[in-house]
């Protein structure tokens, strides 16, 4: 059965294959998910002929700000403006909106203390499992190694699970980060601890000759950990800490993403009090994070002056007239 159903099916076929050649699977789903609803809607307003006019392209967009943030409906409306760019290039009749929603860029994410990092490592080591489903025999051993690994690495949750044993250089302690945002490849240097808990992990796993096999495994060889289960786990241990705090409306609140925040204000703060100069070291860190620019790194550096006030404004004095404030990268 065809995905597309609309008078616009073949050119969203069209599409979204070009775009499966071009982009990340990640971003490739967003864009499939995204202009299956929009096929839906096309088919809602009935249209007679084929041509999109700007009404049915404002009452697909209006509803999107009832439940989602301005920033996520800016992202849509973006992926939707390259499809109607293409029809308008295969010479079709087609309102392209001028411009995007615009939105103030004031997240800050939560930034764990010590303390708070301890209680949720220890609270994962000892995690009591309800769940009946077999493969949630791995989730003891997987987990709190996922949770050290986006501490110690600063990684991606996502790039983090899709890792395979033969990423990994153990000798150098070296990660190959392969499915990435954006598909930009990196290699991620680990501590000598880190390396040596992770060898130890594969070898209690019995996956450390397997360079085939998922880093974090299920009972089902062909799938690793997901994401869903690993952010359930973490509110889980959050609740368990009492760490755990309800987010606002339309937020992130507390998450996994937060590790890799809270690991780029350490690296900047470790900087400060090494001496290091920091037009050397935050490019650096900026490769390592696997940005394009140090616009996406400068979302990262955003912390409460309570937590680090010693260094609060070292970074504003560095910032100042070096980031332009384009998107957020994650």
């Amino acid at each position: 059965m065809p995905e597309f159903k609309s008078i616009f099916a073949a050119e969203l076929a069209e599409f979204i294959a070009l775009k499966q050649k071009a982009v990340s699977p990640g971003t490739y789903n967003i864009y499939r998910a995204l202009l299956v609803n929009f096929d839906s809607h096309i088919i809602g307003c009935g249209p007679t002929e084929k041509t999109i006019g700007e009404q049915l392209v404002s009452d697909w967009i209006a509803p999107l700000y009832e439940t989602l943030s301005v920033k996520t409906v800016s992202s849509r409306v973006s992926h939707l403006r390259q499809f109607l760019e293409y029809l308008r290039f295969c010479g079709y009749t087609v309102y392209v909106p001028e411009g995007l929603p615009k939105y103030t860029d004031n997240y800050m994410a939560y930034l764990f203390s010590d303390v708070e990092i301890d209680k949720i490592f220890r609270a994962a080591d000892s995690l009591e499992l309800v769940d009946s489903k077999p493969t949630s025999r791995y989730y003891r051993v997987t987990f709190p190694m996922v949770l050290r690994m986006l501490f110690g690495c600063g990684l991606r949750l996502g790039e983090t699970l899709s890792m395979k044993v033969g990423d990994i250089n153990f000798d150098n302690g070296l990660l190959l980060m392969k499915n990435t945002k954006n598909n930009k490849q990196r290699i991620v240097p680990m501590d000598e601890s880190l390396t040596g808990m992770l060898r130890q992990y594969c070898a209690a796993m019995c996956i450390i000759g397997s360079p085939g096999a998922w880093l974090f495994p299920t009972d089902r060889p062909e799938r690793h950990l997901s994401q869903s289960t690993a952010d359930s786990l973490f509110r889980r241990v959050l609740v368990d800490t009492k760490i755990y705090v309800a987010p606002k409306p339309q937020t992130r609140g507390q998450c996994l993403h937060c590790l890799r925040h809270l690991f780029t204000v350490r690296s900047f703060a470790q900087a400060v009090r090494d001496g290091r100069s920091l037009n050397d070291s935050v490019p650096y860190l900026s490769v390592y994070l696997g940005h394009f620019d140090m616009d996406g790194t400068e979302r990262y550096l955003k912390f409460s002056a309570d937590m680090f006030p010693e260094h609060t404004e070292q970074f504003e004095e560095y910032a100042s007239g070096v980031f332009s404030g384009g998107l957020y990268e994650e």
